[in-house]
């Protein structure tokens, strides 16, 4: 085997799944001793996923030599959905096959579904994404975001996002009116209840909605979003894969 990957909870993986399926059909997983990484642009080159999942999430992981394994997002999910809420799952893959392995076990063992996904040649350059500092960091619940996403977008088609000391206000006009929600800095004993804004200088920038609730579909995977802004530079979306040590999702 040239990899061999156990995952504890087959969820984690699953989330991950639904959070990109929207934005890229077909993706490499570019594996490693370090983990599993993808990288891919949507369809129209607007935003790009970025996907770290660490070695260190799964509970047995081995990867004898660096891999590209192509796979068809959709299919994946598909297979990911028979996974029930604790089971767990193995990925499998041997030198040159065409075909990779995924056997889903639940928490008493006493079901195992075994499935194959044919691997697809996928072409893809691998970007260096300059690491940006953002003049704004926003951290706030995920499901907050989510809400405001959703809501706001049967007003129009654009949101602009402010921020500032003072908080973080989402905005929207459209033909029947215009919305805004504000959030200001809270303190909370949980991490996913805290609303924290780190502001170098105010900014204020504007984005198209349905890629925003496509980000926001992400909210599964984590309590917390991070959100990163900059006066010319793209939004940064973040999620950790449940904590940070597993990895993380932009």
């Amino acid at each position: 085997m040239v990899l061999e990957a156990h995952l504890q909870q087959a969820m984690l993986l699953k989330k991950v799944v639904d959070a990109m399926k929207d934005l890229c059909k077909d993706v490499n997983f570019d594996c490693s001793e370090k983990g599993l990484q993808v990288q891919s642009m949507d369809s129209s080159h607007v935003a790009l996923v970025s996907l770290l999942l660490r070695e260190s999430a799964f509970s047995e992981f081995k990867c004898d030599r660096p891999t590209s394994l192509g796979m068809n997002v959709g299919s994946l999910g598909k297979i990911l959905k028979m996974c029930g809420q604790n089971d767990s799952l193995k990925l499998r893959w041997q030198n040159d096959a065409d075909v990779v392995s995924f056997q889903c076990e639940s928490g008493e063992d006493d079901r195992i579904a075994d499935f194959e996904l044919k691997l697809m040649q996928i072409e893809s350059e691998h970007m260096e994404i300059p690491e940006q500092q953002y003049k704004v960091v926003a951290k706030l619940p995920s499901a907050e975001f989510q809400k405001i996403c959703r809501d706001l977008k049967e007003f129009g088609e654009t949101m602009q996002v402010k921020a500032s000391k003072e908080g973080i206000t989402f905005s929207v006009q459209g033909d029947m009116g215009a919305g805004n929600v504000m959030l200001k800095p809270r303190e909370a004993e949980k991490p996913e209840e805290k609303v924290t804004l780190t502001v170098h200088e105010p900014v204020s920038a504007t984005f198209a909605l349905r890629y925003l609730v496509n980000f926001a579909k992400a909210a599964p995977l984590c309590g917390t979003v991070e959100l990163g802004l900059g006066p010319d530079a793209p939004l940064l979306v973040r999620y950790n894969l449940e904590n940070e040590d597993n990895g993380h999702m932009q």
